[in-house]
């Protein structure tokens, strides 16, 4: 069944035509939608209100529940201070083509799915398209699996694209999940976010953890990030313990991150604010051909910070930074673990093109690879090139790093 929401309409109309529209989100609320229904706002109106999911013991997934606009343009959700969509234990929705807004003093997500079923039961099927969202104080797009009862509940099949996320607080695109680092199983399996852009996702204040970031993945097993621009993200993050990235992992298995473009991410405080990052317990990762500039913090970190799972079998190659590190002494490529479950191991980095020059904050290089709680990286046929200021390498002469066959050069 089609539904059909209008300004102009009445919650008294049958709702199925867009002669005879309803008027408002309350009515959809309480509609129990049915698997392949689908629900459209009028193209160019703005609707106040939340969209609730509740749960369903029944899951269509050939059949998806739908929520778009109709007519040419974008409706647009005023959430006010409420998250836009929250739907709860439920896969098989599809959002197309809508804006989602919050207000100044907003305390919510954008779009909010959250699985807390039982069983490591896993909910399928999530599609975000050609959505912007903007003004909330969490997430745009959250992703969370919050399960009850200690399992590994979560969400399979997510494709976000061509979406916009931008002026939230914590985070533009984010999945969370359960975190056990002694455990190898993972929340999410199969998340794809292409084509998509998060900027201006400034952070928040006091918070207590890392804040302000662009996307960020958790706790996924097998995911894509490609063909997607994070910038001016992590303004207002204060907090001392960890900070930004502009597209960043952690605590993953099987990411593939390419073909992006993360330039001039900040940080308030002095850790991160930088381009791309593998991060706490990530393993069988690749980073490639991607593009880092301009960043407070480094053009692509490997960091492992103390209780995450081991660190291993990390791939990054033909990618390009160029001035990051203008802020806290950051390198283009950037190490830093405390030695939790064996470190950073067997990582391999080569055909990148690192340019770095001299920053008026702190002292940049090209390449650092200070930390002794690292093992058999190998750097291969890199180009690493500074201005004669900034730092070419830091780190060179650590026993466990091999470079071989790398192009170093000074202006």
């Amino acid at each position: 069944m089609d539904y059909y929401i209008s300004p102009f309409g009445d919650d008294s109309n049958a709702g199925i035509s867009t002669k005879q529209p309803w008027q408002s989100i309350e009515r959809v609320n309480v509609t129990r939608l049915q698997w392949g229904d689908s629900v459209w706002f009028h193209a160019n109106q703005t609707f106040k209100g939340n969209l609730t999911l509740s749960e369903s013991d029944v899951h269509t997934l050939d059949k998806p529940i739908t929520f778009g606009s109709y007519g040419d343009g974008k409706a647009t959700i005023n959430a006010g201070t409420g998250a836009g969509l929250f739907a709860k234990n439920r896969g098989g929705v599809e959002i197309i083509n809508l804006n989602f807004v919050g207000a100044a003093q907003n305390t919510s997500s954008g779009i909010w799915f959250a699985n807390t079923l039982p069983e490591h039961k896993k909910l399928k099927h999530i599609r975000i398209e050609r959505v912007d969202v903007s003004g909330f104080k969490h997430a745009g797009i959250r992703i969370a699996a919050q399960p009850i009862d200690g399992g590994w509940c979560g969400f399979s099949d997510v494709k976000i694209t061509h979406t916009n996320v931008h002026d939230n607080g914590d985070a533009g695109i984010s999945s969370i999940g359960a975190w056990n680092p002694e455990e190898t199983e993972y929340s999410h399996t199969n998340i794809y976010v292409g084509k998509c852009r998060a900027y201006r996702n400034l952070g928040i204040p006091g918070k207590g953890s890392h804040s302000g970031n662009g996307i960020v993945l958790a706790q996924v097993d097998g995911a894509t990030i490609e063909h997607c621009e994070a910038y001016e993200n992590g303004k207002l993050n204060d907090c001392e313990v960890g900070g930004p990235v502009g597209i960043w992992t952690w605590d993953s298995n099987r990411v593939l991150i390419q073909f992006n473009k993360s330039h001039h991410n900040r940080t308030g405080s002095s850790k991160d604010g930088g381009g791309f990052d593998l991060d706490g317990g990530v393993r069988n990762s690749i980073v490639q051909y991607n593009y880092s500039h301009d960043n407070d913090g480094a053009g692509y970190l490997l960091a492992q910070f103390e209780g995450a799972k081991v660190f291993h079998n990390n791939v990054i190659r033909y990618n390009m930074s160029k001035n990051d590190g203008r802020k806290n002494s950051y390198g283009g490529i950037h190490f830093w673990s405390t030695g939790a479950n064996g470190g950073i191991r067997n990582t391999t980095i080569y055909r990148n093109t690192i340019i770095m020059s001299k920053s008026d904050v702190g002292n940049p290089a090209a390449v650092d690879c200070m930390s002794e709680e690292i093992h058999s990286i190998h750097f291969y046929n890199n180009t690493f090139k500074t201005d004669g200021e900034a730092v070419l390498i830091r780190g060179e002469d650590n026993p466990k790093v091999i470079f071989e066959g790398n192009t170093c050069l000074t202006a």
